[in-house]
């Protein structure tokens, strides 16, 4: 399976917890902010469109789709979507997400923040994401 680069910018931490790259520093916020990247393998057929139908038609009651456009990431076809979802009570985060497939890969990336630090943060978040390669 192939694997990514991304510039952190100075904002994320270079290594990732898990899928996250964690906003660097000392932020106190009820959920963790930064880029997650999720790679699985691809399906025959996979398109980004459709890798978002599926996510979409999955959300819970919790979820709210807010925006969904076309664009590219990675010199790939590529859906961006808008998502606030509501953790059990504590906080409202948002999930703005890119889908695409590019060398046999299905990919998500997740900028991800609480909403109240994300008009902070959602640059940067944005910048970093715009980085994104795929290194075969």
């Amino acid at each position: 399976m192939a694997s990514y680069r991304l510039d952190t910018l100075g904002l994320l931490e270079p290594e990732p917890r898990g899928d996250l790259h964690e906003v660097a520093g000392d932020l106190r916020l009820a959920s963790r902010a930064g880029v997650a990247v999720v790679g699985v393998p691809a399906a025959p057929g996979d398109t980004a469109g459709g890798l978002t139908d599926r996510a979409m038609s999955s959300l819970d009651a919790d979820g709210l789709l807010i925006d969904w456009e076309p664009c590219e990431l990675a010199g790939e076809p590529a859906v961006r979507t808008l998502v606030l979802e509501q953790l059990g009570g504590l906080a409202t985060v948002v999930l703005e997400q890119w889908r695409f497939v590019a060398a046999d890969t299905a990919w998500t990336v997740t900028a991800t923040a609480d909403l109240a630090a994300w008009a902070s943060l959602a640059g940067g978040l944005r910048q970093a994401v715009a980085t994104f390669e795929v290194e075969t």
